[in-house]
């Protein structure tokens, strides 16, 4: 069991500036936020039956290999005739802008 929240760039750090994957888990991390294990992807792209249509998120997680070597995460979306679990370029330097949403892991306080 996991407790998930949605944040998008703007909302996790505060503005509408361009941020690098390295710099969106170092605030992530700051606010408590933890990266999600990977099989949390699958898991909810099996969950989510009913996702709205042009609606993707990607899974903020320790990055995975593709194909060539090239590090990853998974991707969710609804559109082009189905919903999706695909890998998205996620590179440390890689640039996201403030539009883009990420899920992580809540850590109860205790």
């Amino acid at each position: 069991e996991a407790y998930l929240v949605r944040l998008s760039v703007g909302d996790l750090c505060g503005d509408q500036n361009i941020h690098t994957t390295d710099d969106i888990y170092k605030k992530a991390d700051q606010l408590g936020l933890e990266l999600c294990p990977a099989e949390v992807g699958p898991h909810l792209r099996l969950k989510l039956k009913d996702q709205p249509m042009n609606d993707w998120f990607r899974i903020a997680m320790k990055q995975i290999a593709a194909p060539g070597g090239r590090p990853c995460v998974f991707r969710l979306g609804c559109g082009g005739g189905g919903v999706w679990l695909d890998r998205y370029w996620a590179e440390p330097t890689r640039e996201w802008g403030p539009g883009y949403t990420f899920i992580f892991r809540l850590v109860p306080r205790k």
